[in-house]
């Protein structure tokens, strides 16, 4: 039998029915997660163990990591940052054998913290992040079946905004928001100490998927140690919903029973970062205390320099805001946080002075940090803060380092600064106990498109929240991306626009036209 030649394999990678392999998975994950809700603990570890037998599941985890993801070119300890499609064809048949796979060691990165201090980061092999993956795609329905209202980071469909949403409910002048207080906390290095045993303990897998989950737990890092007998990979796929498993329930530590036979949140957890609400007479201490008897059986402990108890009139910051009720009318305000603006203004610096590109795209590049920015504080109080100071920075910068007129170096400036606007707590909140995997397409797909502005935010709501390409609604763990149907990225005319997956848009003819005729220069 002849050998299958390169092209051959993309052909074959290309031509799988990417579709149907996205329909199947989502039907078995929103089986598991009503499973899970109905406390059906073995139906739960057989559609486990049936997703992750399943073909569609191992080629949609080989193509998130090795072609969607954001960090998919960065290599762990083998080296390996990319697959060609015959090796993506390999992989995605070996992670059959999960019974004999072992978790290789990490590749570790220190990241520079705020501080001066550093953050390790451990980074898996590509066939580690493929398997972690696939796991991944079995653990999050059970998690997301039980998940607390007051739990939103690093889970499908939630944001930061729902966060700012329900402090701005609980801080609010007609909640009396002037009498509360809020303590803050912060888990001292929560990936590098969790408790393994207490954590295997919570998570519901079959057993050889649980086996797996194990050994990536204790993977050593390179040139460090053998084994990690403590802690999360914090660079792997499946780390963040880990930390939410072994967190879940201690936002839940404060919660009040209020009429009508409900449960108000006074708990709010983003990822190990979490605040309380405290009414006029509760004791923050005796909260306090219970926070930490709860983080003892987890192996966590509370940072005491980032642990405080505050008023609401004093303000604290938080996910880069800063919340506080005004002593003068009792009104709640939230504006980004002066660590957050001091931050964006050194970004902004370092890229101007960055002399490797031309100005004009120096520009181009704040213009698209600042954006960015201000989209992120889009429901805060703008008026509350004064960035003058860098836009006259920008525009003096720009004017010793070219020969433009004024009009032209005013042009520039003008096209960074202006044109933002603001609803100050204008999004709607969703309840914690939400989730992606309740099968309400049409919902989600609309909310999808908040993340979303301009011509990509036209082309999504003209296409009524779905792919062109594809066909298939929008999810929120969809990366999507603007489409030019004649390849020119300067045509944004809406007729030339398309939104589409990002994994859909990865095959349009046109682009691949494109790049074959700048080969051929």
């Amino acid at each position: 039998m002849t050998a299958k030649t390169a092209k051959e394999y993309a052909d074959e990678w290309k031509s799988l029915p990417w579709k149907s392999f996205q329909k199947t998975l989502f039907r078995l994950q929103h089986r598991i997660y009503k499973a899970r809700q109905r406390g059906d603990y073995n139906s739960v570890k057989r559609l486990q163990s049936l997703l992750i037998g399943s073909s569609c599941s191992k080629y949609l985890a080989v193509r998130q990591v090795t072609q969607l993801n954001t960090g998919k070119k960065t290599a762990g300890i083998d080296g390996v940052s990319s697959l060609s499609p015959k090796e993506r064809m390999l992989l995605a048949a070996d992670l059959g054998s999960m019974s004999s796979w072992e978790h290789r060691k990490l590749r570790r990165v220190f990241i520079p913290k705020a501080n001066g201090k550093t953050r390790p980061l451990g980074i898996p092999t590509v066939r580690d992040r493929a398997m972690q993956c696939l796991i991944k795609y079995a653990l999050e329905p059970v998690y997301e079946a039980y998940s607390s209202d007051g739990s939103f980071g690093f889970r499908p469909g939630f944001s930061t905004w729902d966060v700012q949403s329900r402090i701005f409910q609980n801080l609010k002048s007609n909640s009396k928001g002037y009498e509360k207080s809020i303590l803050e906390l912060d888990i001292e290095s929560c990936f590098d100490e969790i408790s393994h045993q207490k954590l295997m303990s919570l998570v519901t897998l079959p057993g050889v998927a649980k086996r797996f989950l194990h050994s990536a737990l204790r993977a050593g890092v390179l040139n460090e140690r053998d084994k990690n007998l403590k802690g999360t990979p914090q660079g792997g796929v499946i780390s963040p919903l880990l930390c939410n498993i072994a967190l879940h329930g201690v936002e839940d530590l404060h919660n009040e029973w209020v009429y009508r036979s409900r449960w108000h949140q006074k708990g709010l957890r983003y990822a190990d970062d979490m605040i309380f609400i405290l009414k006029k007479g509760e004791d923050g201490n005796n909260l306090l205390n219970k926070v930490k008897d709860f983080l003892q059986t987890r192996g966590l402990k509370a940072q005491e320099a980032k642990t405080r108890l505050v008023s609401s009139t004093t303000g604290f910051d938080f996910l880069g805001w800063h919340f506080r009720v005004k002593t003068k009318n009792n009104k709640f305000v939230s504006y980004p946080s002066s660590k957050n603006r001091l931050t964006l203004i050194n970004k902004i610096k370092t890229v101007m002075k960055d002399t490797r590109y031309k100005l004009v795209d120096r520009v181009k590049m704040v213009k698209t940090i600042y954006r960015g920015w201000w989209n992120y504080h889009q429901y805060c109080d703008m008026s509350q803060i004064n960035l003058w100071s860098i836009r006259k920075w920008t525009y003096r910068y720009i004017r010793k380092n070219t020969k433009l007129s004024e009009k032209e170096i005013s042009d520039h400036t003008s096209s960074i600064f202006n044109g933002h606007t603001y609803i100050v707590n204008r999004h709607a909140g969703l309840r914690g106990t939400m989730s992606i995997y309740d099968g309400n397409f049409a919902f989600w797909s609309k909310r999808n498109s908040k993340l979303y502005t301009g011509p990509t935010l036209s082309a999504f709501k003209k296409q009524g929240y779905r792919c062109n390409s594809c066909n298939l609604k929008f999810s929120t763990a969809d990366r999507i991306e603007l489409h030019h149907i004649d390849g020119n990225n300067k045509n944004f005319k809406s007729n030339n626009l398309e939104a589409l997956h990002r994994s859909c848009h990865h095959y349009q003819l046109v682009h691949r036209e494109k790049l074959l005729q700048r080969k051929r220069r």
